[in-house]
C-alpha cells in the first residue's frame, strides 16, 4: 500500500474512534440521569424489546427491580464498577449478603424481596438503595368485560394480562392447540405470539375463525435474554373452542319437581334466542343468565358475546317436557327432554313404638334440604334438616308429642320443603309420603343374678323396660329401715336410714335392657332383703304421689319431707306405702317387680359324690352363694389328681378331673372360696366289676378212631380258679386301659392258650381209647 493509502485509512481509523468517543460520551450522559439505565433493541419482527440485563449506576440514587433479573452495575459515571456487595436492610431481608462477580453482574434469582444496599469495589461507586419487589404475571382471557373458559369458534377473545414486568420485557404467548403444537402465530390472521414484548400482548385480541374444536391452553412466559435475564410464566388458562351450532344441554335429565336444573346453551354470539318449556316451567327471575323477573314457561334474550349463557328451571308438576332454544336470526333450533319425578320420602323406621320412649322418625328424600313431621293432621316437628345424603332424623318424645299418648296406629306423614309451622292443621294437604307406626304400652321385666349373697360380694339386677328412661330401684333390709342395709353410704347420700338403698338405672334406647351392680357391705343384716323395682307410666309420673321423683313422693306425701322417717317404718309397712304411691293408686299405670334375695353368711357346699371306676371323670358339683367368685377345688389320695379353679355362677360350681393316673382307694375332696369357707367330702375310686363269663365246649373227635359218641361221654374235671389278689385286678384294670395295640398282643396269648389246652384233651382221648 502506497503512502496516500496508508493516510486514508488512518483518518478513517480516527473517523471511527472519534464516533466511538461520541457514543461513550452520549452512554454516560444518558446513564447519569437515573440510576436504572433503560437499554432496548429491535427484534427482527420489529418488535422493541429489552436486554439480558438492567444497568444500575451507583450514584447515590435510589433504583427498583424485580426478583430474578440479572443486574449489570456501573460506578457513578458508568464506568466499571468492579465487585458489589448487596447487603439486605429491610426487616424482610435484614442480613442477607450477596456478591456480583468481579466486573459488577449478579443474577438475583433466589434473593429475598426488600430494599439492599449496594456498595462497589471500584472508585466512583456510591452507596445505592435498590429495592427489590416481586414478579407477578396474571393472564386471563375474556370477551368483552367476561371471563371465559369456553367459546364458539370464531369467537374474539381478549387477552388481559396483568403484571409488574417493562412494557418492554420480552415474553412469549405460548398457545397450546388440541394437539398439543404450540401456535406461533394465529392462523386465522398472522398475529406473532412468539418473541414479543409485554405491550404486544397487554390487550392482545385473539380472533379463533378456523380453530380446531378443543381445548386450548394459554401461558405467557418471558424470554430471558430480553426480559433482563427474568425467567418466569404465567397462570395456565384453558379455554374451550366449541361449535358454533346453536345447542342446549340440560345438567340432568331427570328431576324431581320443584328442583332446578341448569341449562347451558351454546350459539353465536349477539343473537337473538327465545327459551319455550311449556306452562309448569319456571324460570326464577335473576338467577345465572335468566331475565331479572321470573317467567314462566318462555322468554326471549340476546346471547352473550361469548356464545354460552346458563339459565335455571324447575317444574310444578311431572311429567316429561320438552325445552327448546331458537336462534331467532338464524332459525337454528335444539331441544332436550327433562323428565320430572314426584317429591318421595322413603322412611326406614321401626313399626312399633312404646309409649314413654322415643318415636323416632328418619328416611331418606329425593330432593330438598328441610322436611316437615304430621302426625296424623298436625304438624309436630318442622323444618328438620336435610343432610348431603338426603338423610334426615328427628326423636319425638311420647306421650308428650302430639297424637302420641293413646296406644293404636297412627300414621307418620312428610312434607319436603313445606314450610309449615309447629301445630299448623296440614290435613289439607297433600304429603310427600307417610308411615304407619303402632304404640304399645311400656313393660317391665327385672331378675337378679343370684337369690343368695354373702357380706362383702355384689349381685346385678338387670331386666327390660320399653317405654321406660330411667328405673328405680329400692332395696329395704329385713328389719325395715331401721336395719344395717347393703350400702349405708348410699343410703346416706340419698337422706335414707341405713336400712334402705336406693338405686336408679339408664335404659338403653336400642335394646330396652338396664342393670345395676348391688354391692352388700360386711356388716349387712342376714335375712330376706326385698328389692322394689319401679318405673311411672307413660305420663312420667308415679300416680300416688303425681311426682316423676319417687323419692320426692314418698318424702312429700308420707313422711312430713324428711326420708329418714323411715328408720321406725317395717319391711312390710315400707312395702305398703311403696305399693300406694305406685301401683296401688286409682287408675294407676306404673310398673312394678318385687324381688327377694337373702344375706347369709358365705358358704361352700359340695354335693354327694358316688364311687367311680378307675379312669372315668370324677365329676364334682356344688353350691355357693359367692355369685361369681372363684372356688379352688382339690382332689387328693394316694395320687393327686390336682387343684382347678371354677367361678360360681347362678349359685353353683362344677369341674372335672381325669382318673386315668388314680389308684383305687379313697380321696378327699375339698372346695375353698379362698377366704377359709370349706367343705370336703370323701370319694371312692374303685376297680371295674369284671363278670364271670361261663361258657359250654362240646368237643367233636376228627379222628377215625375216635368217634364222636365215645368222645361226648368224656367230661374234664373243670380247673381250680386262681383267686385273684387286689394287685393282679390293679393290673388288669390298667391293662383295660391300654392302647388297643397292646391289648390285641393280650388277646392273641389267650387264643394259644386256649389251642394248646384243646391239644392236650384230644391227646387224653386217645389215650384212654388205647388202654
Amino acid at each position: 500500500m502506497d503512502k496516500g493509502g496508508k493516510k486514508m485509512k488512518k483518518r478513517m481509523m480516527d473517523v471511527v474512534s472519534m464516533g466511538m468517543a461520541v457514543i461513550l460520551v452520549f452512554l454516560f450522559v444518558t446513564m447519569s440521569s437515573a440510576s436504572v439505565v433503560p437499554a432496548t433493541q429491535r427484534l427482527p419482527n420489529g418488535f422493541i424489546v429489552n436486554y439480558d440485563n438492567v444497568s444500575i449506576k451507583l450514584d447515590g440514587k435510589n433504583a427498583s427491580i424485580l426478583v430474578g433479573q440479572v443486574i449489570q452495575f456501573y460506578n457513578a459515571t458508568g464506568g466499571p464498577s468492579g465487585k458489589v456487595k448487596l447487603k439486605g436492610i429491610s426487616e424482610n431481608n435484614a442480613g442477607e449478603v450477596r456478591y456480583s462477580d468481579a466486573n459488577g453482574r449478579i443474577d438475583t434469582t433466589g434473593m429475598k424481596t426488600g430494599d439492599y444496599e449496594a456498595i462497589g469495589e471500584a472508585e466512583g461507586c456510591n452507596s445505592t438503595i435498590i429495592s427489590f419487589g416481586e414478579a407477578t404475571m396474571e393472564l386471563k382471557l375474556k370477551v368483552g368485560t367476561k371471563t371465559v373458559k369456553s367459546v364458539p369458534q370464531g369467537t374474539r377473545i381478549t387477552v388481559k394480562f396483568s403484571t409488574s414486568l417493562d412494557p418492554n420485557d420480552g415474553v412469549t404467548l405460548k398457545v397450546i392447540d388440541p394437539n398439543g403444537y404450540v401456535l406461533k402465530t394465529n392462523p386465522a390472521d398472522g398475529t406473532i405470539f412468539e418473541k414479543v414484548n409485554v405491550s404486544h400482548i397487554s390487550d392482545l385480541e385473539i380472533n379463533t375463525a378456523g380453530w380446531e374444536i378443543g381445548s386450548y391452553s394459554f401461558i405467557v412466559s418471558t424470554e430471558e435474554e430480553y426480559a433482563r435475564g427474568l425467567r418466569k410464566e404465567s397462570n395456565k388458562v384453558v379455554l374451550e373452542i366449541v361449535s358454533p351450532e346453536l345447542k342446549i344441554k340440560a345438567e340432568k335429565t331427570e328431576i324431581v319437581e320443584t328442583e332446578k336444573v341448569k341449562l347451558t346453551v351454546n350459539g353465536v354470539p349477539d343473537h337473538n334466542i327465545s327459551v319455550t318449556a311449556g306452562g309448569d316451567a319456571v324460570f326464577p327471575g335473576g338467577v345465572n343468565d335468566n331475565p331479572a323477573t321470573t317467567k314462566i314457561g318462555n322468554f326471549s334474550i340476546v346471547m352473550d358475546e361469548d356464545g354460552r349463557m346458563e339459565f335455571v328451571v324447575y317444574f310444578k308438576k311431572t311429567g316429561t317436557f320438552t325445552v327448546k332454544v331458537r336462534d331467532e336470526d338464524s332459525g337454528a333450533e335444539d331441544y332436550t327432554d327433562i323428565s320430572v319425578l314426584k317429591k318421595k320420602v322413603t322412611f326406614y323406621m321401626d313399626e312399633t313404638c312404646v309409649i314413654g320412649a322415643d318415636l323416632v322418625v328418619n328416611g331418606t328424600v329425593n330432593i330438598g334440604k328441610t322436611v316437615d313431621i304430621a302426625i296424623e293432621d298436625r304438624i309436630v316437628k318442622a323444618n328438620v334438616p336435610i343432610d348431603r345424603e338426603g338423610r334426615f332424623e328427628v326423636k319425638l318424645p311420647t306421650p308428650e308429642t302430639p297424637g302420641t299418648s293413646v296406644e293404636g296406629c297412627i300414621k307418620v306423614r312428610a312434607f319436603i320443603d313445606g314450610g309449615f309451622s309447629e301445630g299448623e292443621d296440614v290435613s289439607d294437604q297433600e304429603d310427600d309420603g307417610s308411615f304407619m307406626v303402632l304404640l304399645v304400652k311400656g313393660g317391665l321385666d327385672a331378675e337378679l343374678s343370684a337369690k343368695t349373697v354373702a357380706p362383702g360380694d355384689s349381685f346385678t339386677i338387670s331386666g327390660s323396660a320399653p317405654g321406660s328412661k330411667v328405673i328405680d330401684i329400692i332395696i329395704v333390709s329385713p328389719d325395715g329401715g331401721s336395719g344395717e342395709g347393703m350400702n349405708p353410704q348410699n343410703s346416706e347420700e340419698n337422706g335414707l336410714p341405713c336400712g334402705i338403698t336406693y338405686e336408679t338405672a339408664s335404659v338403653s334406647s336400642s335394646t330396652y335392657t338396664w342393670s345395676v351392680d348391688i354391692d352388700v357391705q360386711e356388716e349387712a343384716d342376714k335375712g330376706n332383703y326385698l328389692v322394689f323395682v319401679l318405673s311411672p307410666g307413660k305420663n312420667g309420673r308415679y300416680d300416688g304421689v303425681n311426682s316423676a321423683s319417687l323419692l320426692e313422693g314418698l318424702k312429700d306425701k308420707y313422711l312430713g319431707g324428711d326420708l329418714s322417717r323411715l328408720a321406725s317404718k317395717t319391711q312390710s309397712q315400707i312395702k305398703s306405702i311403696i305399693l300406694d304411691a305406685t301401683t296401688d293408686a286409682a287408675g294407676s299405670d306404673d310398673l312394678l317387680k318385687i324381688l327377694e334375695i337373702a344375706v347369709e353368711e358365705p358358704k361352700v357346699s359340695l354335693n354327694p359324690i358316688s364311687d367311680i371306676v378307675i379312669g372315668e371323670d370324677l365329676i364334682i358339683t356344688g353350691t355357693s352363694n359367692r355369685e361369681g367368685h372363684i372356688i379352688i377345688v382339690k382332689v387328693s389320695g394316694s395320687v393327686d389328681l390336682g387343684t382347678k379353679f371354677v367361678r360360681v355362677e347362678d349359685g353353683e360350681f362344677e369341674v372335672n378331673f381325669s382318673t386315668y393316673d388314680a389308684l383305687t382307694g379313697k380321696y378327699m375332696v375339698e372346695a375353698d372360696d379362698g377366704e377359709g369357707h370349706t367343705d370336703t367330702m370323701i370319694v371312692n375310686i374303685t376297680l371295674p366289676v369284671r363278670e364271670r363269663e361261663v361258657t359250654t365246649h362240646t368237643s367233636t373227635a376228627v379222628s377215625p378212631e375216635a368217634p364222636s359218641k365215645r368222645l361226648s361221654n368224656v367230661t374234664e374235671p373243670p380247673a381250680t380258679p386262681e383267686p385273684e389278689t387286689e394287685e393282679k385286678m390293679q393290673s388288669q384294670a390298667h391293662s383295660a386301659l391300654q392302647p388297643e395295640s397292646q391289648r390285641s398282643v393280650q388277646g392273641f396269648k389267650c387264643i394259644s392258650v386256649v389251642i394248646a389246652l384243646f391239644a392236650v384233651h384230644l391227646f387224653r382221648a386217645k389215650r384212654k381209647r388205647r388202654k
